[in-house]
């Protein structure tokens, strides 16, 4: 008798639940296909910068002989054929430039075009337009991260989103990704009821919810019910197909709700953030405590200071690096190493392991032995995901959590509690297969889930076949 309700509410919850399942692994199906039909740069690496003493030296006398206000980031940077200081005050507003000639600057936007060239392969003449984000929208949404930028549009359809500030392409896009990404975003995290929480949270228990008890009441009836040889036709298909994916299409509804429910709740973790505006030294001797070859490449110099000690950070550019997305998704460090110049011979040596950490007190407050377990992050993970765009960072342990501070730039670009991390662990590893990264690699994965999807549909359909049948 328990039996028989059982399969009586199975065959209930089939209509919304199934429905709920249908909707969820076709969205699924969206994102490994935008990873892998959507638009694609023509290279990976950022600009490389040629320096020596005589351009450092410049530079200090170009910033002493300009009134600035206090900035919070001094980077020298590359710009076609030149070296351009370049200036942030603010996360929310376009950065500024000086030439070390004094002749006219180039503008943020100017900077943003020719690094959409460089990674586009497209000349500035074909560009359509250009615009300044300084909030997430439906092309551009928030999983990218990085703001402000620049969206600039080509003739083609193609639009860049360039980061100025860590000379990088934060995305890539046209109107086909952008469709698609819309679909994902409305239908698999239904974002259009965004601006109504509270139904959302009742219409996604609803759907959630009926999904979860038809797994789980489909499960109990494999356990309970007589084995595949007793079965004909589309029964025996469900049955075995059930089998397959009962485990897998499990864990995928608890994730999914556990990562749902914790969004609601969870207090949000510390995102990007600049250092303090302080202001700017007015030494123009620059006298160099160790070589600089002319030849070397670098990605950028940046103006920090450490201990009230003022140092130019030297980042050396990586020769390994590679120009492909695959190494992009994967990660990889976009630098081999650092210098520190000090402007004052007789100011302490600074190495990068003390800045970071220096960087970190900062941010944090907390005593040295409170930031523990310090690491240079080299590689994208769950802790440190392909989102955040930058490497390499330091990590630190703290007692509430984890941090990730950016020695290039000084800025902390992650602050994350230990509970955020165990729901990164839950949704990184299992709702999003990437167990199985390590094995197969990010496409290999990405083959998997769609072939998992592709089966869920199939069994939802002989199901709802099956229910039409009986009826």
């Amino acid at each position: 008798m328990k039996t028989f309700t059982l399969v009586k509410w199975h065959r209930f919850l089939l209509w919304l639940g199934g429905a709920t399942l249908l909707i969820f692994a076709l969205t699924g199906l969206t994102h490994p296909l935008m990873s892998w039909t959507g638009p694609q740069a023509v290279t990976m690496r950022p600009p490389a910068l040629q320096l020596d003493g005589a351009t450092l030296q410049q530079a200090m006398q170009r910033l002493n002989n300009t009134a600035l206000r206090p900035q919070a980031l001094v980077k020298l940077v590359p710009y076609k054929d030149k070296v351009l200081l370049q200036l942030t005050n603010s996360l929310s507003v376009e950065r500024q430039y000086l030439t070390l000639d004094g002749s006219a600057p180039a503008s943020d936007q100017d900077v943003a075009i020719w690094l959409a060239s460089h990674y586009s392969g497209l000349p500035a003449e074909q560009v359509s337009s250009t615009a300044l984000l300084t909030r997430f929208n439906n092309a551009y949404p928030s999983v990218n991260r990085l703001l402000p930028v620049y969206q600039v549009d080509y003739q083609n359809g193609l639009s860049l989103y360039i980061h100025t500030e860590s000379l990088s392409m934060a995305g890539i896009s046209n109107p086909y990704k952008t469709a698609v990404q819309a679909v994902f975003r409305q239908l698999h995290s239904w974002q259009w009821l965004d601006n109504t929480p509270l139904l959302k949270v009742v219409l996604m228990t609803v759907l959630l919810g009926s999904a979860l008890l038809l797994v789980l009441s489909g499960i109990w009836l494999l356990l309970k019910l007589p084995f595949a040889a007793r079965r004909r036709g589309l029964r025996r298909w469900h049955y075995a197909l059930s089998w397959l994916l009962a485990l897998p299409v499990l864990l995928y509804l608890l994730t999914g709700i556990y990562h749902f429910s914790y969004k609601r709740v969870a207090a949000t973790n510390a995102g990007l953030t600049l250092p303090p505006a302080r202001p700017l030294p007015d030494s123009t001797n620059l006298p160099l405590t160790q070589p600089l070859d002319s030849n070397s490449l670098y990605n950028s110099a940046s103006l920090v200071q450490a201990t009230g000690n003022w140092y130019w950070r030297l980042s050396e550019f990586n020769p390994q690096l590679q120009a492909d997305r695959n190494s992009r998704f994967s990660g990889q460090q976009s630098e081999q190493g650092a210098q520190f110049l000090a402007l004052n011979p007789a100011e302490p040596a600074l190495d990068d392991a003390q800045y970071a950490r220096l960087l970190a007190h900062s941010f944090t407050g907390l005593a040295a032995e409170q930031l523990t377990n310090q690491q240079l992050i080299s590689r994208f993970g769950p802790d440190y995901d392909f989102r955040n765009k930058r490497l390499p960072v330091w990590q630190f342990d703290t007692p509430g959590g984890r941090l990730f501070v950016d020695a290039v730039s000084g800025q902390l670009i992650e602050q994350q509690s230990q509970a955020s991390r165990i729901e990164r662990y839950s949704f990184s590893f299992v709702h999003k297969w990437g167990l199985l990264q390590p094995l197969l690699g990010r496409e290999g994965r990405d083959m998997v889930v769609v072939g998992i999807m592709l089966l869920v549909l199939l069994m939802a359909g002989l199901g709802f076949t099956m229910r039409l049948r009986r009826k």
